[in-house]
């Protein structure tokens, strides 16, 4: 008895009441979100559906916030599965598919937490202690682990998918003169163009040198055209040129 009534005893007891009042005030959140939510005594005697890391925020690995619905939990999952599951994944290199499932089984741990109520409902509640825990002892509560940020990740997604939409290519047209004999006969035409070409390692443009080789068919009519579509000057807001060489005979001397 002396023990329950020691020092230590009423700070815990005091920690307890703390931490169920703001659990209790989640709850009440939780159910002016969603008014199919019932919380139950039940859930605390609940096996869990999986053992959770209470340090991981799994409301950031889903990119929700901590008063979703069940609908919104189920919502977010799907939408991260169809970027981040191994059967979408075809066509990407090794290090890509190992990335996304490290991903996706983050993905997935932050489902079985919070789509299951007993389990969430524990895990918030143990979360909640130690944030009352901390600020009992004048502290900020631990940080947590660093994990996979949904809603980041899909803000990057949204920039590079803004990025690829780039305006149409635009068609350069070069007038290449040529002897008569060439169009007649046909033959072989050997072209070298510089053109500006985008550094994908260190950013900006150099300027490159491509080699264009062409046979002129035999009766080539005047402005014959041979095209290299996207072959021309790259652009940070636009697709690539595409070159159009246009074959006329040299002016007779």
């Amino acid at each position: 008895r002396r023990f329950e009534q020691s020092p230590f005893m009423q700070k815990m007891r005091e920690l307890d009441e703390r931490s169920w009042q703001k659990f209790s005030e989640r709850d009440k959140k939780r159910k002016e979100r969603d008014p199919n939510f019932k919380p139950q005594d039940a859930d605390f005697q609940a096996p869990k559906s999986f053992k959770y890391d209470k340090n991981v925020n799994y409301y950031v690995v889903l990119g929700i916030d901590e008063y979703a619905t069940l609908d919104e939990v189920k919502k977010a999952y799907r939408k991260l599965s169809l970027a981040y599951h191994p059967d979408k994944l075809s066509g990407k290199s090794q290090e890509e598919r190992d990335e996304a499932a490290a991903i996706f089984m983050e993905v997935k741990n932050a489902y079985k937490t919070l789509a299951d109520e007993p389990t969430r409902r524990q895990y918030d509640f143990e979360r909640d202690r130690d944030v009352v825990s901390a600020e009992s002892n004048g502290k900020q509560k631990k940080q947590d682990k660093a994990s996979f940020d949904a809603a980041e990740a899909m803000k990057k997604l949204m920039q590079k998918a803004q990025e690829n939409q780039k305006l149409p290519a635009e068609v350069v047209v070069v007038r290449v003169p040529v002897r008569l004999e060439k169009l007649v006969f046909g033959g072989h035409k050997r072209i070298s163009r510089q053109r500006r070409v985008r550094d994908r390692d260190f950013g900006g443009y150099f300027e490159d040198t491509r080699v264009f080789r062409i046979d002129i068919p035999p009766g080539a009519e005047d402005q014959w055209a041979a095209e290299f579509r996207r072959q021309g000057d790259q652009h940070e807001h636009r697709e690539t040129d595409t070159v159009r060489f246009l074959f006329e005979p040299k002016p007779h001397p």
